[in-house]
């Protein structure tokens, strides 16, 4: 009689570029579900977090797409799980921290833990669009007119310090 395989609960956070396109990010999100299932790995929960704006750049990204996931797994999975983000085009950072230990997958209550938050389509993905934390500061009737651009706003602040920099230098003189 052998022995149940006992596993270690992890999470993973990764964060994908945004212009990558919804069809890479599937593709993405089934390379992972098919290495976990190749594995042995067990799937306990995926939620997309949606995009959010990054601390600070990464490469040219100033937003990226973050994607949760916990399950139960060995310790070799998660060296191959971050091999593969690593060598992927469209993740910028990723994390992955073991939250439990030795944990029996067929005693596991699923269950409790299980909240599935599938990728949305392309049409539920056009008709939702998450709020960022400017928008909720900002509601729409506050928001500004479309016609201002960035480029109008980059120009004012320009205008403004170079002003300040003319006042600076009559002070000066």
């Amino acid at each position: 009689m052998s022995a149940a395989r006992v596993f270690q609960k992890y999470e993973t956070v990764v964060v994908t570029r945004t212009d990558a396109g919804a069809e890479a990010q599937r593709k993405l999100y089934e390379k992972l579900t098919e290495q976990m299932e190749k594995a042995g790995a067990k799937h306990v929960r995926f939620e997309l977090w949606g995009k959010r704006r990054l601390a600070f750049p990464i490469g040219k990204s100033l937003k990226g797409l973050y994607l949760y996931y916990v399950y139960l797994a060995d310790g070799d999975f998660v060296k191959d799980l971050n091999r593969t983000l690593k060598l992927s085009t469209i993740v910028l950072r990723y994390l992955t921290v073991r939250i439990g230990e030795d944990i029996n997958p067929e005693t596991f209550d699923y269950e409790k833990e299980k909240q599935f938050d599938a990728l949305p389509t392309e049409a539920e993905e056009a008709e939702h669009r998450p709020m960022t934390g400017w928008e909720s500061e900002y509601p729409a009737t506050r928001a500004r007119p479309e016609a201002e651009s960035d480029e109008d706003e980059d120009d004012e602040r320009a205008a403004r310090r170079e002003q300040a920099e003319r006042g600076d230098k009559d002070e000066e003189g």
